[in-house]
């Protein structure tokens, strides 16, 4: 059986070694073969591995992360394409291997995966071009670091200033002059002690002298009365 079933799942392109291989597919066998109640001959088990192509390939790309230090070119463009949520931890080896064999498809692929199951980013990394600046500024893929100023370019920063401070309380106001800064998020900009109702990526701008005045001139506006 085990001949066959290599031959079925490719094996051969992929350049893997017989023990590799051999642990390879003793998981895909477990994968296509749960809640039978007898074992399975030889063409009930390549109908399996054709019916759960998409999972199975999935477990095979997951295998060859933890198996291979280095994939090869064959490698590493089954494990992109199949790989699904399984690249999304080891983004940056894979980017990194795409680059160094010239495979911008894979790339492209690779940034469709992330964007698919990984923390997407509001703000695109001008570096490796994933959506996946983190809130400390760095990139989650590439390693590259951002200034401020891109973060607020690329965000928008100064219109959604100008709403918070049309639109917030004044108790949100004077926490973000007090503590000097104020959270950018893509649905826009929030004071300090801001708990969002779903996970999402939010930056910690620090406003400017001038930005400062600005929301103390709001809160001065409306305090005096009528």
């Amino acid at each position: 059986m085990y001949s066959h079933v290599y031959d079925a799942l490719g094996f051969s392109q992929l350049g893997l070694d017989d023990e590799k291989s051999r642990r390879i597919i003793l998981d895909v066998l477990d994968l296509v073969t749960q809640g039978l109640s007898s074992k399975p001959d030889l063409e009930t088990v390549l109908r399996r591995i054709r019916r759960f192509k998409p999972q199975v390939n999935e477990l095979i790309s997951l295998r060859l992360l933890e198996l291979v230090e280095k994939p090869t070119r064959e490698q590493l463009e089954f494990i992109i394409y199949n790989g699904g949520r399984a690249v999304v931890n080891e983004v940056s080896k894979l980017y990194k291997l795409a680059r160094e064999y010239g495979r911008e498809d894979l790339i492209s692929a690779l940034q469709y995966a992330w964007s698919k199951f990984g923390i997407r980013s509001p703000v695109q990394c001008p570096k490796c071009g994933f959506n996946s600046i983190m809130p400390d500024y760095s990139c989650f893929v590439c390693g590259a670091v951002v200034g401020e100023k891109y973060i607020r370019e690329a965000l928008g920063f100064s219109e959604k200033l100008r709403l918070f401070i049309e639109t917030g309380s004044v108790s949100e106001l004077r926490v973000a002059v007090e503590r000097g800064y104020v959270l950018l998020g893509e649905d826009g900009v929030h004071h300090p002690l801001y708990k969002p109702p779903k996970p999402t990526l939010l930056f910690q701008v620090y406003l400017k002298p001038g930005e400062i005045s600005t929301i103390i001139q709001e809160i001065d506006n409306r305090e005096q009365p009528f």
